[in-house]
C-alpha cells in the first residue's frame, strides 16, 4: 500500500470502494506495463494533492482475475470513478494530471 491509495483485492473490494463514504478512483493496471508505468506517477501525485477529499486504491489486474472480469476490464491502465456503490466512468489508457484533476472537479461538483 502507498502512502495515499490502498492495494485492494477481491476480499477488501467492496469494503474499500463500494462502501466508502468519498468518491473512489480505482486504478486497474500492472506493474510490466510501459503505459502503466507512464500512469504511476500521475496516479500517485493525484492522489496526494486529492486525500481527504477522495478515496485511490489499485488493483494489480494479474493477481486479481476476479476483479478484471467483474469490472470488464479490457487494458490497463483503466481508471474507474465510483460514488455510492456506483461506477460513474471510467478512462481508458494513460490520463495525465491535468485532465485527471477536471474529471475529479467534475464529480465532486456533482456530489
Amino acid at each position: 500500500m502507498a502512502d495515499t491509495y490502498a492495494d485492494v483485492t477481491t476480499d477488501d473490494f467492496d469494503a474499500h470502494v463500494l462502501t466508502a463514504p468519498l468518491m473512489v478512483i480505482v486504478n486497474f493496471s500492472v506493474e510490466k506495463s510501459t503505459t502503466c508505468q507512464i500512469q504511476e506517477p500521475e496516479f500517485v501525485a493525484i492522489s496526494k494533492e486529492y486525500q481527504g477529499r477522495v478515496t485511490f486504491a489499485k488493483i494489480n489486474v494479474e493477481t486479481q482475475p476476479d476483479l478484471v472480469q467483474r469490472w470488464n476490464i479490457d487494458g490497463v491502465p483503466t481508471l474507474i470513478f465510483f460514488k455510492r456503490g456506483q461506477e460513474l466512468y471510467r478512462i481508458k489508457g494513460v490520463v495525465m494530471r491535468d485532465k485527471l484533476r477536471r474529471q475529479i472537479e467534475g464529480a465532486l461538483l456533482a456530489q
